[in-house]
């Protein structure tokens, strides 16, 4: 009974969602291009239906003459700003006019169907607006701030949209984007007072920060003689934590009962116990093997601490900070065993054998810590992209 109800309930809901996607329903909310299509799409398979034909007649009508209102109130403000909207909607009634057009000579003739060559309105628009962008993002570069030759930028590659080769648009882009840059140099230095290694900073330096560069922001870790950075990224290395060299040894016994041979079942009088069957009767004998297993471990850890500034160099403001940490560990470990070797659990014997190695000097730990470091300096950078302007 409920799963009936269930495909009741579901029939419903599709019964109403398939009438309010009607036409005559989208033409009462106002949605006329929607109206239109569905219409022609239902005329196409039943040109015979009347209703279609009067919603589209009259969803046809209505969003075109509004189309030509807004077009006319445009013109009449003679702003310089208007040309891209009316192309787009030149354009919009073009290809509306090329959907209804494939609709049979009858339907066209009951719905008043008049063509209309919009190609030189369309035109005369695309032009005017791309003169317009072309203007305005001249104007705008003569500014000379950056923000102002990204919003050139745009429309520039506005005007390209329109003509690929409008005048010296390819120039003027690669004039616009070259302005519009923001800068980031980034550099380190070590204020804990322990050495660095020799090539510590200059592997640092080979971070590679241009995947989080954007469209506008670009981040150096080489300064560029003579270029003009909007902001420094420092990190400052506050503290250099090397641990003792620890060797730890771990000392077990592991044991298996193993057999070892027959032995004979007895009666009360020391005599050889027999079966039915007339046999000796006898019984497994075990025993229990042992063996000792040393394992010896090494461990050395390192840890650079540091802090990450961000300075906005126009003022000299420092206007971010966040603490970071790398860390590099050392660990080696090597087992041996004496004794009987097979009392050994399976993984215990995996773990045999091995050597003693030195311990990592204390340069090569801070060494190892560099690719945390960068992993780290990255990530923080990459948080707060919204700060480079």
């Amino acid at each position: 009974m409920l799963k009936l109800k269930r495909i009741i309930v579901i029939i419903i809901i599709g019964l109403l969602a398939q009438a309010c996607s009607t036409s005559g329903a989208l033409l009462r909310k106002e949605r006329y291009d929607e109206a239109i299509n569905k219409s022609v799409k239902k005329l196409q398979k039943k040109p015979y239906k009347e209703k279609e034909i009067k919603n589209l007649q009259q969803a046809y009508t209505i969003i075109n003459r509004k189309n030509n209102e807004r077009i006319n109130f445009l013109r009449a403000t003679g702003q310089p700003d208007i040309w891209e909207e009316i192309f787009k909607t030149y354009l919009l009634m073009k290809t509306r006019q090329e959907k209804v057009r494939v609709l049979p000579e009858n339907i066209l003739n009951q719905i008043n169907f008049k063509y209309v060559n919009y190609d030189e309105e369309i035109i005369a628009a695309q032009k005017k607006a791309a003169e317009y962008f072309y203007a305005k993002g001249i104007s705008l570069l003569e500014r000379g701030d950056r923000f102002s030759a990204r919003e050139a930028y745009e429309n520039f590659a506005k005007v390209k949209n329109y003509y690929s080769n409008f005048k010296d648009i390819d120039a003027q882009i690669e004039k616009a984007y070259s302005m519009g840059q923001t800068y980031v140099a980034f550099q380190m230095t070590n204020e804990s007072g322990i050495p660095l290694p020799e090539y510590f900073e200059e592997d640092f330096l080979k971070i590679t920060l241009f995947d989080i560069n954007t469209l506008w922001v670009n981040f150096e870790t080489h300064p560029v003689k003579d270029r003009k950075y909007h902001y420094n990224v420092k990190l400052k290395i506050k503290s250099i934590e090397i641990s003792p060299e620890m060797i730890k040894e771990d000392n077990w016994e592991e044991t298996k009962e193993v057999n070892d041979g027959y032995q004979y079942v007895l009666d009360a009088n020391g005599n050889v116990m027999k079966d039915t069957a007339g046999n000796d009767i006898k019984i497994p004998k075990t025993k229990t093997i042992k063996a000792f297993v040393k394992g010896v471990h090494l461990k050395k850890s390192c840890t650079v601490s540091g802090i990450l500034d961000i300075y906005n160099n126009i003022n000299g403001q420092l206007i971010f900070t966040e603490s970071l940490k790398a860390e590099s560990v050392f660990e080696h470990s090597f087992y041996n065993a004496t004794g009987d070797l097979a009392a050994l659990k399976p993984e215990t014997k995996n773990k045999l054998g091995g050597k003693p190695i030195p311990f990592p000097s204390s340069a090569e730990m801070i060494m190892n810590t560099n690719d945390a470091l960068k992993s780290v300096t990255k990530s923080i950078l990459n948080r707060n992209k919204i700060l480079f302007q």
